[in-house]
């Protein structure tokens, strides 16, 4: 099988010998890419029983589930105590209802914040704010 000599040097360096060759390399990262990109809508498209979470958290308006050793828990309860707000916390390490708490809202990693029936994974203080203001949960200043 014969190839045809590279267009340019940057072709003949990638080990490219015609045009063909870059475009099937061009589609094969665009399928893997889609791919990617199915993957991750998938796994952020599960749903989550809040009515079952509440069920066995009960009935607190703000609940963390998070870890004592994660950095940005530590961060989330120190924004918590600086807004004023009450929250009840379960760590999902040390805790059955915490493990149980974790495995009903889907949890990939911690800090997961549940404010009324809005569920936050991960450390996002904008968000939370905006939930808790959203839910008249923050006391006022």
């Amino acid at each position: 099988m014969s190839r045809r000599p590279a267009c340019s040097r940057h072709e003949a360096r990638a080990g490219i010998f015609c045009r063909a060759d870059m475009k099937r390399t061009v589609i094969r990262i665009r399928i893997l890419g889609l791919f990617l990109l199915l993957a991750l809508v998938s796994g952020c498209s599960s749903t989550v029983d809040v009515g079952e979470l509440r069920g066995m958290v009960g009935d607190e308006p703000v609940v963390l589930l998070s870890t004592s050793s994660c950095g940005y828990c530590r961060k989330l309860r120190a924004d918590l105590r600086g807004w004023g707000v009450e929250y009840t916390e379960f760590d999902v390490e040390a805790e059955e209802d915490g493990m149980r708490a974790f495995a009903l809202a889907n949890g990939r990693g911690v800090p997961i914040l549940l404010i009324g029936d809005k569920l936050l994974h991960g450390y996002s203080p904008d968000r939370a704010h905006e939930l808790l203001i959203a839910a008249r949960l923050l006391p006022q200043s």
